[in-house]
């Protein structure tokens, strides 16, 4: 019995000795919890605002990317910023978290994005949504160190239309109580004022048919059920996440649910997902160069 123990005990020992796993983290979720991240999320949106987008077409293309994984190398982030920045129709670009993989890695990670002057300078502008690796080891004060708030939206304002982007901090696979009020109150009060098309993206995905629904993977029933009701209620046309590091699109009560690539420098098939937003919602998967 003693041996048994010893040999299911030793590799989560030797596991949680690992410099890229965090196994509290796994099980009980980050440090501070979605409450407190939501109220410093807040903080920083209060005194800065939320940003308008001006493009002078009523067409314009989003790029969204996730799951970078930064350890040691940023060559996958690097091209895909240039790709984004090379493209004078996409005015934005979306990073669905995951961005690092373990702890001690946000300064290299956060180099390649252009500074807040260079994007006032730049046609594009970039925005991200944490995942659960950028929280592991308690690294919520090296996610607010870089990019400031967690939960947000931005809206893209075209010569006869606005699109509203709405970002969701599921790192824990939970949106919390006071997130969730948050996002009916803005729903409803943004439901008033006319907009062509509404946008959901975070980390968690929503839905997945195979073994990859884990602990962290996906939200609690209960509030899966409450959420896919809130985005059917108002018109919501596009949730994005990453997490699964695969290719998924399901369509459920209207609305059209994103699970895109990884994009790990030593993934197989890094690729990421292109939407043309106009009158209507197009999309493809795209495969990162070689």
């Amino acid at each position: 019995m003693k041996k048994l123990f010893i040999s299911i005990l030793l590799p989560f020992v030797l596991l949680a000795c690992s410099p890229n796993l965090d196994m509290l983290g796994m099980f009980y979720g980050q440090s501070p919890r979605n409450d407190e991240r939501f109220e410093a999320s807040m903080l920083y949106n209060e005194e800065h605002g939320y940003p308008v987008i001006v493009f002078d077409r009523d067409e314009y293309r989003v790029s969204f990317a996730s799951d970078f994984h930064v350890d040691t190398s940023t060559n996958n982030l690097q091209r895909w910023i240039d790709l984004t920045l090379m493209d004078t129709l996409c005015p934005v670009g979306i990073m669905l978290g995951d961005l690092v993989n373990a702890q001690g890695n946000f300064p290299r990670a956060a180099a390649p994005f252009p500074s807040k002057e260079e994007e006032e300078a730049n046609h594009t502008r970039f925005f991200l949504t944490p995942g659960n690796h950028d929280l592991y080891f308690g690294q919520w004060n090296e996610w607010l160190g870089c990019f400031f708030t967690s939960v947000y939206y931005f809206e893209v304002h075209t010569p006869h239309a606005k699109d509203l982007y709405i970002c969701l901090d599921s790192s824990d696979g939970t949106l919390g109580v006071k997130q969730m009020n948050w996002l009916k109150s803005l729903l409803s009060q943004k439901s008033e004022e006319g907009f062509r098309h509404t946008v959901v993206y975070t980390h968690t995905h929503m839905f997945m048919q195979d073994g990859r629904q884990g602990h962290t993977s996906n939200f609690p029933m209960e509030e899966t059920y409450e959420l896919t009701a809130l985005l059917e209620q108002y018109g919501v046309d596009w949730y994005v996440s990453g997490h699964a590091h695969c290719q998924s699109v399901t369509s459920y009560k209207g609305v059209k649910y994103f699970i895109t690539n990884s994009m790990q420098d030593p993934a197989g098939q890094p690729a990421y997902l292109y939407a043309t937003v106009a009158e209507q919602l197009q999309y493809e998967y795209i495969e990162l160069p070689k």
